[in-house]
């Protein structure tokens, strides 16, 4: 796998690997945060995504999406016809066996949300897995980073802003103008801001610690 790859580098430590996940990518991370034998990250970055659907053992990435989109009745269009596609995931099932269990959970994980997020239910999403976790009695393990004004797309800084774009919705390939959300200013400022903390989670839980008396035989 992947992750075994990287264990067996010779330049990484094996029992130090993230997981870092951007929209459908936080279900592949959480589903295999919760359910996997063979990974075990050390902590994990989601960014705006949800845990209400879930990947299995019996059902792939694909078949996910694919679930997903199936779901498109529910989408909206804002008065440019541009989609809204947070709707889809919403209400999120109180049913546990349709979105990942959050108690299993065993690492430190680092929520990401833009609150004017119109293509996920990251806000509510991101307050039921806090309520899941709390449940469960491991909530110390959260940590959530949430942007009023930002939108979908939370991605390292600088970059330009996209409110909507065209997409390509599967399996028809039907494309249409999905709209991300969020406000250009807003979105700088959670730009900056989360890659700044995102490094500094990684570092606090990735990096070995240097004791200050072990000094450099350089």
């Amino acid at each position: 796998t992947a992750f075994r790859l990287l264990q067996d580098h010779p330049l990484v430590a094996a029992d130090r690997i993230a997981l870092l996940g951007l929209s459908l990518g936080v279900t592949v991370v959480l589903s295999i945060t919760a359910y996997s034998e063979a990974v075990k990250p050390r902590c994990c970055v989601c960014i705006s995504g949800s845990h209400a659907c879930r990947i299995g053992a019996t059902q792939s990435i694909e078949e996910t999406s694919q679930g997903i989109d199936k779901k498109y009745t529910k989408a909206r269009t804002d008065e440019e016809n541009r989609i809204i596609w947070r709707d889809v995931l919403l209400p999120i099932p109180e049913d546990i066996d349709l979105k990942v269990e959050m108690g299993r959970i065993t690492c430190p994980l680092l929520l990401v949300v833009g609150q004017d997020d119109q293509n996920w239910a990251a806000v509510e999403s991101a307050d039921d897995m806090k309520q899941m976790m709390e449940r469960a009695g491991n909530s110390h393990l959260l940590t959530t980073l949430s942007y009023p004004g930002a939108g979908h797309l939370i991605e390292p800084p600088y970059g330009p802003h996209c409110r909507a774009c065209t997409f390509v919705l599967q399996p028809g390939q039907q494309r249409v103008v999905m709209l991300w959300g969020g406000l250009t200013k807003p979105y700088t400022v959670a730009q900056e801001d989360s890659w700044e903390k995102i490094l500094g989670f990684l570092r606090e839980h990735l990096c070995h610690i240097v004791k200050h008396h072990v000094q450099s035989r350089l």
